[in-house]
């Protein structure tokens, strides 16, 4: 599990909700070589095809920025399931590539956390990545996130079928509070 559960972002970063203003810098960060490589979105994305994604995101989904100062330095997008899937939703981060290893993301992951735990009340976040990405697993095992399951041939990369894994994180029941007379509900 994550050791510094509480820690604040780095002090030059604060962490906002994402607002349809905001297309031309998400457009920016996403453009960066870590992240274009990394999501399974096709390469050049116009800026009007980011700005009616950012529109559908922020509709539909919890997305958040890390800014330092007026520019965006790293994203997360919580989607949370429907129906019979309502305890889950699915997890991802984007670090800017001059941010890495300097606490944006584990500032990112603690808030995306909180709002599933403490505010939607999930018991379920998952997360797809490339089974190859041993960065990516390490950090989110640092929040409690298991391998799954490996999917052969998941995404189109350079040119070659590469493997995934579904990773996730599963929260015990919530506790019910205690009722006046201290007695649970």
């Amino acid at each position: 599990m994550e050791r510094a559960a509480t820690s604040p972002p780095p002090p030059d970063v604060a962490i906002r909700a994402l607002r349809a203003a905001d297309a031309d810098a998400l457009h920016a960060l996403a453009r960066q070589p870590s992240i274009d490589g990394r999501f399974a979105s096709a390469p050049h994305a116009s800026l009007d095809r980011r700005r009616e994604w950012l529109e559908a995101l922020i509709r539909e989904q919890y997305a958040l920025g890390a800014w330092s100062g007026e520019t965006l330095v790293g994203w997360s997008e919580l989607a949370p399931g429907r129906l019979r899937r309502s305890h889950t939703a699915a997890v991802a981060i984007a670090v800017h590539d001059a941010w890495h290893r300097r606490g944006v993301g584990g500032a990112l992951m603690r808030e995306t956390l909180r709002i599933a735990d403490d505010w939607l009340g999930l018991r379920r976040i998952e997360a797809q990545l490339y089974a190859d990405d041993f960065v990516a697993l390490a950090f989110h095992r640092r929040f409690g996130f298991e391998i799954e399951a490996t999917q052969r041939g998941a995404a189109l990369r350079g040119g070659v079928l590469v493997d995934g894994c579904l990773i996730a994180r599963m929260k015990a029941p919530l506790p019910l509070a205690a009722a006046p007379g201290g007695t649970p509900t």
